[in-house]
């Protein structure tokens, strides 16, 4: 009785303690993936992206000094990078796609939201893709928090440009 008992507690024990193993090693294995991202596109200086804002699996990451600006998508497989030189910006605007369902509740779904800077130069246009239908999951208030998102980051956008 007393090995039954043991063993059944080495068991209840292994699957408390399993996923939370295989949490912690995901998350570890994420900060290590950002960390590296943003030392990439800020000359091996992490530290240097001052204002970092994260919601859904996305981060939005701002030099202040420099003005740079990035965007890491984790939703995406592989991870969506956009970086943008914001001294090389002359516009910056909110893209909204909407899509009308053929039902008979005529139901409106957003399918995309992405802030669309423009560069001075060449009138190149720069998406940062802040909601995706494609491959992030179809949940309204997913959208609404990234779009809460795009707009603060709007903001701050134009008030460095």
């Amino acid at each position: 009785m007393e090995t039954s008992t043991t063993l059944i507690g080495l068991v209840l024990v292994l699957i408390t303690i399993l996923p939370i193993a295989f949490l912690l090693r995901n998350q570890h294995i994420n900060k290590s993936k950002i960390e590296n991202i943003l030392k990439q596109y800020s000359q091996g200086n992490a530290k240097a992206f001052t204002v970092r804002d994260t919601i859904n699996n996305k981060i939005v990451a701002f030099d202040e000094q420099n003005k740079k600006l990035l965007l890491i998508d984790m939703n995406a497989k592989p991870e969506l990078v956009t970086f943008a030189d914001l001294n090389e910006i002359a516009h910056c605007e909110i893209h909204r796609k909407v899509e009308h369902s053929q039902t008979a509740n005529k139901k409106e779904l957003v399918t995309k939201v992405e802030v669309v800077l423009e560069k001075k130069a060449d009138k190149t246009k720069i998406p940062f893709k802040f909601y995706d239908f494609e491959y992030e999951k179809p949940i309204q208030i997913t959208h609404f928090r990234d779009n809460q998102l795009a707009e603060k980051w709007l903001d701050v956008i134009k008030k460095a440009i």
